[in-house]
């Protein structure tokens, strides 16, 4: 499995990923930033347990430690997460954007891919090994063709920027699904008020529904 691997997907010197949680009234975001280190999936899986429900992932990153990379994207499928690049987001987080089952862009996002780099940012018999076995997992999740494609011959070190058409056959969908969702506006704080007010204008709703005659 991809646990056993040692290679990441970029190079470079990596400060430990920034997770934040945005909270809403129907659940939380979580904003992934920077790049992706050892030991980043434990602080990631650590959202999920008696805190509030996490809605999906707001991703902007340029890569880094792909054992970590590939098991938030597989924690990220098997919560059936939406994800939403934001920002920038390639190789490791490229490859959370494309396991997940929703997925979302903004206008300005770009979604990088290649294949798999040693430590060195280039290529050897393992991380050809492993670029395979990431393109043939890739297959079984439905993941297009032409995005493979491109993931498996782009060398390490490169880098392939998915265009309209790859994100059109992802099904990407080019706007925020969490504009107005989460936030300040959605704040736990407002939350009560906010059910209250709902809860009275669907009873108010149900009342003149059953007397249409009754003034308001």
């Amino acid at each position: 499995m991809l646990l056993t691997l040692s290679a990441i997907f970029l190079s470079a010197d990596c400060a430990s990923m920034e997770i934040s949680r945005v909270a809403g009234c129907a659940g939380d975001v979580l904003r992934l930033r920077g790049d992706i280190e050892e030991g980043d999936y434990i602080r990631f899986r650590s959202h999920f347990g008696a805190q509030r429900r996490v809605l999906g992932l707001d991703l902007s990153s340029k890569g880094g430690n792909l054992n970590d990379g590939f098991r938030i994207a597989i924690l990220t499928r098997q919560k059936r997460l939406t994800t939403y690049v934001s920002g920038e987001c390639d190789s490791a987080c490229a490859f959370i954007f494309l396991a997940s089952r929703k997925r979302y862009v903004s206008e300005s996002a770009t979604i990088g891919v290649h294949s798999v780099s040693n430590g060195h940012g280039g290529e050897d018999v393992k991380t050809i090994r492993d670029t395979i076995y990431l393109a043939r997992l890739s297959a079984k999740l439905g993941i297009p063709l032409s995005t493979i494609g491109r993931m498996v011959t782009t060398p390490a070190g490169k880098i392939s920027f998915l265009n309209e058409g790859d994100l059109l056959a992802l099904k990407a969908i080019a706007r925020d699904p969490f504009e107005g969702i989460v936030g300040e506006r959605s704040s736990p704080q407002n939350c009560s008020t906010d059910q209250t007010r709902a809860a009275s204008n669907h009873k108010q709703s149900a009342a003149k529904a059953a007397n249409p005659s009754a003034a308001d």
